[in-house]
């Protein structure tokens, strides 16, 4: 457009420019290394390590091409109307044109949405191009590069501009000067936003990863023969753990759900459901509690699954502040583990058992047997010889310790 320059004068352009170049040197590192195993990146199969390679691609290499067709969008309604374009930018992660006049209120919006559409249509048509490929990790990246754009283009950059009055949106959503424009345009908005949300719900954007091409293949044969048995609920668990372990976690989930549907009565997949819901972070939310109690109320008849309900049920009632109910939660889960005996239970599992209930103990003002359980803890882990863990259990015996000495 040959209108490109810098505004030494303006901190915000500066920073924005040298965030943008942190964020380019990033790209250029992941380009490097994906080119040096080109090859290898394409070929199968989708390794855990790639599809981290292709998420961070999805934001580093995919949008600075998408925020350049994106002033392109801007600038060419602005010729259309007879304007120029007089001042520009690009800073691979943000951009902006600025015309030589002011526009009638119906122009300013078609030149300010249509930086908005060419994101979208650049969006649609890497997913097109890359959908029809047959490396599979390419048309991950499609995938991936479609959800981050559509987030970037519909969530994040109407956020930026309603907290900074910077950008388009402003004047996208300016119902006093365009009411019908602005009004459709939130319609379909809203629309498309609730297409992209049932669509991350669902799984859509994701794919099952693999260590190695015999696991590829294990899971593509394990896929069939559960399409040959749909209502065999050990398959479902398993093509479902395949997911989990996967990195597919919403599409496992989908796939619980329906198999619910399907037979309301099979207790391993309210437990699955809710250790899916949980994810392994910290609260466990409440529809995870109604499933964890619904796999209870069936029977679940392994102990290790009746350990890991229980604990997480001990957790939300921790969290909640009901003391004796996490309590007795805790003492069914350790007792469950103790009455296992087939295989060996992960110690660090047990040892977050006793020290969750060290933390019940201590609430309900008892010290000693807070104690016990914090030094049990503390044993368990340093058993397994990893460090952060024993270091940990530690710290929280130490404080009880110090808490009961100053009582």
């Amino acid at each position: 457009m040959g209108c490109f320059r810098i505004d030494l004068t303006s901190p915000l352009e500066l920073i924005f420019y040298a965030l943008s170049l942190l964020q380019a040197y990033r790209a250029v590192q992941l380009a490097v290394s994906i080119q040096k195993d080109w090859s290898g990146f394409r070929q199968p199969p989708l390794t855990p390590r790639k599809m981290q390679m292709v998420e961070s691609a999805s934001f580093l290499l995919a949008i600075p091409p998408s925020v350049l067709i994106h002033e392109y969008f801007h600038a060419i309604p602005i010729w259309q109307f007879g304007g120029r374009v007089v001042n520009c930018g690009y800073g691979f992660y943000w951009g902006y044109v600025q015309p030589d006049r002011f526009f009638p209120p119906t122009q300013e919006w078609i030149i300010s949405i249509g930086g908005t559409v060419g994101s979208l249509l650049f969006a649609a048509v890497l997913f097109a191009f890359l959908n029809w490929n047959k490396s599979r990790t390419l048309r991950y990246f499609g995938r991936q590069s479609l959800r981050m754009l559509l987030h970037f283009s519909l969530i994040y950059y109407p956020i930026f501009t309603a907290l900074t009055f910077i950008g388009d949106w402003r004047i996208i959503y300016d119902f006093r000067a365009t009411p019908v424009l602005s009004g459709a345009t939130a319609v379909v908005h809203i629309l498309i936003l609730l297409l992209f949300w049932q669509a991350n719900r669902r799984g859509w954007f994701e794919m099952v990863g693999h260590d190695s091409v015999e696991d590829a293949e294990a899971f593509a044969q394990l896929q069939e023969q559960r399409r040959l048995n749909p209502h065999d609920a050990q398959l479902t668990l398993q093509v479902v753990d395949a997911m989990r372990q996967g990195g597919a976690p919403h599409r496992a989930i989908s796939l619980l759900q329906q198999a619910i549907r399907q037979n309301p009565n099979v207790a391993g997949f309210y437990l699955q459901l809710a250790l899916l819901q949980h994810g392994g972070k910290g609260n466990v939310p409440g529809t995870a509690v109604r499933n964890l109690e619904k796999a209870l109320q069936l029977g679940l008849s392994d102990p290790r699954q009746q350990a890991m309900a229980y604990h997480l049920l001990g957790q939300h009632a921790l969290d909640k502040g009901q003391g004796q109910e996490a309590l007795d939660h805790l003492d069914k889960a350790i007792r469950a583990v103790d009455t296992w005996t087939e295989t060996p239970i992960n110690p660090l599992f047990r040892a977050n058992l006793y020290h969750l209930r060290s933390l019940v103990q201590q609430r309900l003002h008892q010290p000693e047997l807070a104690r016990q359980d914090a030094q049990r803890a503390v044993d368990l882990a340093q058993g397994t010889g990893n460090e952060r863990a024993a270091a940990f259990y530690q710290q929280k015996l130490e404080m009880i310790e110090n808490w009961n000495g100053r009582r």
